[in-house]
């Protein structure tokens, strides 16, 4: 997993020869492709593909930081009220996401993680960074020591490599880290995608002494992309000066008592927003923030507004547009433009499967971005708006030490186009990351579960 990485500067790399043991005993072999990540595109949300064939709407996973209307409202004490994965409360990624669906771990027992959050069904032996990982995660974050960390992902993968188990994931940081401070074409990022190159050619070499390397399926992933950032907008603020007592990490306790709105950013380029009805939790209706909300949609730091609406349609805004989108019970798309498109799309068909959806659009600034609207609304943890920044800006101006340089998590292409290079053949030519899930269990002779969101891209 290469955290962070961009599908125009791996391919790039790629093509000028910097990725020498990944163009050798990966692409040479196999395929490489860019796919579609899923919404919003978050380290840890963006995970749920690759671990459990799902989008992260359908296991109830909207975001690194999310708000639960229902249990705020109902207890003071349930531990369910409010998340973020930044911290210690990363250990309840695992109890927080839906049980309805098995994870690669629970269905290859015999499997490795390292630097990796969502490892549910893991052995205790399997998780070979089980209480360091937010150590490493932490001092990749606020140190200038990534490639550090990236090494020790290295050193423990290759400690492995003479009994290897059935699947191993392994997650390197730097990408992402050296990005968020600086910027995605940073010669120190660059760096951080040599050094896993360096860890397949390592890698490769072990498997070449046990006559191994043919029969391994190796492959790099990506969870999203990043895009420059030279703007913070405070979200926050901006509702406190329109009326709301905002509920915001990491000071949870400022209006834990009184709040009427909770502000829950991921990735800096998207954030979930909650609010309260005049009474309770459960009786807001977006009518009575209408005017907040066309505020909003004009603010030059905002980019997409999806607003939630009573019959499970989501209306989406923007400069550009309005327009409403849907999944009926065909598990079909709709999507029906009120003026001009929001997201400038040519001529779509108002009723799409949901390949042809990501067939029309994926050639676009904002790639399968109605599939992915639909499915984060399926969580019932999803805010009653989601927002998403315009290019170049982020939603959270305080509380991010260091600062961010760039960003992530919305649907811009920069966001959610990312690289995945594999060592076999790969003809189809518009795939998601949850295609990789079926993809690697039918090549590992696994019998797929039901009902995954993704499709195998071998036969």
């Amino acid at each position: 997993m290469a955290d962070g990485a961009r599908a125009d500067v791996f391919g790039k790399l790629l093509k000028q020869g910097d990725l020498p043991n990944i163009s050798k005993y990966i692409v040479q072999k196999g395929s490489y492709k860019n796919a579609v990540t899923v919404f919003p595109s978050t380290t840890g949300p963006a995970y749920t593909p690759y671990i459990l064939g799902k989008f992260p709407g359908r296991c109830n996973f909207p975001g690194i930081r999310w708000f639960d209307k229902k249990e705020f409202a109902k207890t003071f004490f349930s531990l369910k009220r409010f998340r973020s994965y930044i911290g210690h409360e990363t250990y309840l990624m695992n109890h927080d996401i839906s049980k309805d669906h098995k994870t690669i771990f629970e269905i290859i027992p015999d499997s490795l993680s390292i630097l990796n959050e969502l490892t549910r069904g893991i052995t205790a032996g399997g998780d070979k960074t089980r209480y360091s990982k937010i150590y490493y995660k932490l001092k990749s974050h606020f140190t200038n020591k990534t490639n550090e960390v990236d090494k020790v992902s290295r050193r423990i993968l290759l400690a492995n490599s003479n009994r290897l188990p059935d699947f191993s994931f392994v997650v390197y940081l730097g990408i992402d880290n050296y990005s968020h401070l600086t910027h995605p074409f940073h010669k120190s990022v660059l760096d951080s995608y040599k050094i896993i190159d360096n860890s397949i050619g390592e890698l490769a070499k072990s498997l070449i002494k046990k006559d191994m390397l043919d029969d391994t399926l190796l492959l790099i992933v990506s969870d999203h992309g990043l895009s420059q950032t030279h703007s913070h907008f405070d979200l926050l603020e901006y509702m406190n000066r329109n009326g709301f007592k905002t509920f915001y990490y990491p000071n949870i306790f400022k209006n834990l008592f009184n709040a009427s709105a909770a502000n829950m950013v991921s990735g800096n380029s998207m954030s979930n927003l909650y609010f309260k009805g005049k009474k309770s939790w459960d009786d807001f209706n977006t009518d009575e923030i209408s005017d907040f909300i066309n505020q909003l949609v004009q603010r030059p730091e905002i980019d997409i507004l999806l607003v939630k609406q009573s019959n499970d349609r989501i209306k989406i805004l923007s400069k550009r547009g309005s327009a409403k989108t849907w999944i009926d019970s065909e598990n079909t798309i709709n999507y029906e433009v009120m003026d001009s498109d929001p997201f400038g799309y040519e001529a779509l068909p108002p009723v799409m499967t949901i390949y042809e959806s990501l067939q029309n659009t994926y050639n676009t600034n904002y790639p399968d971005a109605l599939v992915q609207i639909n499915q984060l609304f399926e969580s019932p943890r999803t805010g009653d708006i989601v927002v998403t920044a315009s290019p170049g800006h982020d939603l959270r101006a305080k509380h991010e030490n260091p600062e961010h340089r760039s960003s992530h998590g919305s649907l811009i292409k920069d966001h959610m186009l990312v690289p995945i290079a594999i060592n076999t053949d790969i003809s189809k030519e518009f795939i998601r990351t949850v295609d990789l899930f079926p993809t690697i269990l039918k090549l590992l002779g696994y019998e797929l579960p039901q009902l995954l969101d993704g499709q195998s891209l071998v036969d």
